[in-house]
């Protein structure tokens, strides 16, 4: 009696784990993840249905390596019980862009949960957005170089008809005449002076519309500093600004171009220097936290109203009478190129602090194996 009572009892139970762990695969495939467990040799174990339709996997002796051979790289990383995160490109059985979690969650039986999402819209809206920005920000930038350059040969042209039309006095005067002589030598240079006014523009136009391709290497941020002050001393003597450099600890490395490090530097220090007339300070702080080396670059200058600082990555806008309006565009290209962020704070007749937060190495690398 006792042996089929036991009997009824499992068989009981085996139709309520057989009801639960329906219940289980219908909230699995109710969840808008493709999900998928698979073993340490990528032996698959348990797929939900979007998984099915996304990947082309199913539980019958699939093996997810063969399916999809780059996910078996990102489970060695995740072997160690760390959250991995990938971005992978598929073209079977739909080309789709997935963003990938493993998740290890039996360490004895070495198996791995893969939550995978398809990103593909999301992606290609923003890679679309980007390039409406980027056609956006070329037209911006086309009209403004040409308006910067119409200035110039407005001027050249002018010059020109004033030289020409000395010239014919010249030609039909019975004596040498030095005012004549010095009026053309005048309108030559003005125009000399333009047309280097002019290649200032378009090199500085080329540098804006040119994308960044930086030579990452793990570097000290401050040896391109000391290298671009070096550089600087003699004209910042002449201008009568000090330099205050304050490092209260020694930096970590980051992840950097250096040259164009001494780029950034070099424009940061120059619009400081052209915002003091009679001399002033120039201080500069660094510090860092777990994610980004900070350094701050403090002037005693003219400083700018809230309107301007609002303006101030505009390409073309100015402050100075002959500033060419893309240097702070060129200073957000190098910061932006090298993932990390720039701060202004300003006052009229006070003075502007610039900030740049340039990435760790570590965390450099971090974003590099997350992508």
């Amino acid at each position: 009696m006792k042996s089929t009572d036991s009997i009824a009892n499992l068989l009981r139970k085996n139709k309520r784990l057989s009801r639960e762990l329906s219940r289980m695969e219908a909230v699995f495939n109710a969840i808008k993840s493709a999900i998928v467990v698979c073993a340490e040799d990528g032996e698959v174990m348990f797929a939900n249905s979007l998984a099915s339709e996304i990947l082309g996997v199913g539980e019958s002796t699939a093996n997810l390596y063969k399916i999809i051979p780059s996910v078996e790289d990102a489970i060695k990383s995740a072997k160690d019980g760390v959250l991995a995160l990938r971005e992978l490109e598929i073209s079977y059985p739909e080309h789709r862009l997935l963003n990938l979690q493993i998740i290890p969650f039996d360490e004895e039986e070495g198996r791995f949960a893969l939550i995978f999402n398809d990103i593909t819209r999301q992606k290609l809206s923003t890679e679309e957005r980007i390039e409406s920005e980027k056609i956006a920000s070329v037209l911006n930038l086309a009209s403004g170089v040409a308006h910067e350059i119409g200035n110039p040969l407005n001027s050249i042209n002018i010059h020109l008809q004033v030289a020409k039309r000395r010239l014919a006095k010249y030609k039909n005067a019975t004596q040498i005449n030095d005012d004549i002589l010095d009026g053309i030598e005048e309108s030559i240079s003005v125009c000399t002076e333009e047309v280097s006014r002019l290649d200032g523009i378009i090199e500085n136009f080329l540098k804006a519309l040119r994308p960044m391709r930086p030579d990452f290497a793990s570097c000290d941020p401050i040896k391109p500093l000391a290298e671009t002050l070096r550089t600087l001393h003699a004209e910042l003597e002449n201008l009568k600004i000090s330099v205050e450099v304050n490092l209260s600890t020694a930096l970590p490395k980051i992840y950097a171009d250096e040259n164009l490090l001494k780029q950034l530097y070099f424009n940061i220090l120059h619009n400081a220097m052209e915002a003091m007339d009679s001399g002033g300070i120039i201080k500069i702080s660094a510090q860092d936290d777990d994610e980004f080396v900070k350094i701050s670059f403090a002037d005693t200058g003219c400083g700018m109203d809230e309107e301007a600082i609002s303006k101030l990555f505009n390409p073309y806008f100015t402050t100075k009478t002959t500033g060419h309006g893309l240097g702070m565009t060129i200073i957000q290209a190098i910061v932006r190129a090298h993932g990390g962020k720039i701060d202004v704070e300003s006052l009229l007749n006070k003075g502007t602090t610039i900030t740049v937060s340039l990435p760790r190495t570590s965390k450099r690398v971090r974003m590099l194996d997350a992508e």
